[in-house]
């Protein structure tokens, strides 16, 4: 099967636990990079993010995952904002055609959990979307039992 995990990340987390995943399966890497720079200030990052889910605006994406169509298996990470993944997911997203994929998605957060995340990926995914993980304090067994 083989495996692309996909990760957008702002501060380095969500990207450090997408490397995880990659020595874990021997998948391929990209991250999601956006036009917008976000600041590295958490508050201002919360205001951006909230315009960005009322205004339902999605960020122009820089780049592209490249022969998206030959990958099964779709590793999908990030921080958890507003409740849910960043705009910027949510628009990578609706840029591909996961028709045939299993997407899992995962995230880094310090008490929110992933589910409405989840639900929200499902409705933009023609793929079958597995249970999600918050990589904070998962062990590589329960990432492997994940995975399985």
């Amino acid at each position: 099967m083989k495996t692309l995990i996909v990760y957008f990340s702002v501060s380095g987390k969500t990207k450090k636990a997408a490397e995880r995943l990659a020595e874990i399966t021997g998948g391929e890497l990209y991250g999601i990079c956006t036009k917008v720079v976000y600041p590295d200030s958490f508050v201002k990052k919360v205001v951006i993010a909230r315009r960005e889910f009322t205004d339902r605006k999605y960020p122009k994406l820089v780049g592209d995952a490249e022969d998206f169509s030959s990958y099964d298996r779709i590793l999908i990470g990030f921080p958890v904002w507003c409740g849910t993944c960043p705009m910027a997911v949510s628009a990578f997203m609706k840029k591909h055609d996961f028709t045939g994929k299993t997407v899992y998605p995962f995230c880094t957060s310090r008490g929110t959990g992933i589910a409405k995340a989840v639900a929200d990926i499902k409705a933009d995914c023609e793929g079958e979307v597995r249970e999600g993980l918050r990589m904070n304090k998962a062990d590589e067994e329960e990432i492997i039992l994940w995975l399985s």
